[in-house]
């Protein structure tokens, strides 16, 4: 019996990997924490949050909105951030579920 392969489609392999790569730093982890509810968050609640100086926040909001993890909206002054792609807070769940085995 002949084997069926499987078609790779490299182009989802790279969205995903830019992905993974935008989440790999733990401040980032942490915003997602923190908008993993879905309620929209100013900068000034999320710098709230985690204490950090505000540029560095913004260079990470911005990464993140850039890969469409997050997005935002202003309301007069205040720019608020909240997650574009929801799914992925059950992908970082299943994640930190797994056992680790050295």
């Amino acid at each position: 019996m002949a084997e069926t392969r499987r078609q790779i489609n490299y182009n989802k392999l790279g969205r995903v990997s830019e992905i993974f790569g935008g989440l790999a730093h733990p401040t980032r982890l942490e915003i997602l924490e923190i908008l993993e509810g879905g309620k929209a968050f100013t900068v000034g609640e999320i710098l709230n949050e985690i204490k950090i100086d505000p540029t560095l926040l913004t260079h990470h909001l911005s990464k993140m909105k850039h890969l469409g993890i997050l997005k935002s909206y202003k309301e007069g002054r205040n720019v608020y951030y909240q997650l574009e792609m929801l799914q992925i807070t059950s992908v970082l769940e299943c994640i930190q579920n797994c056992e680790i085995k050295y």
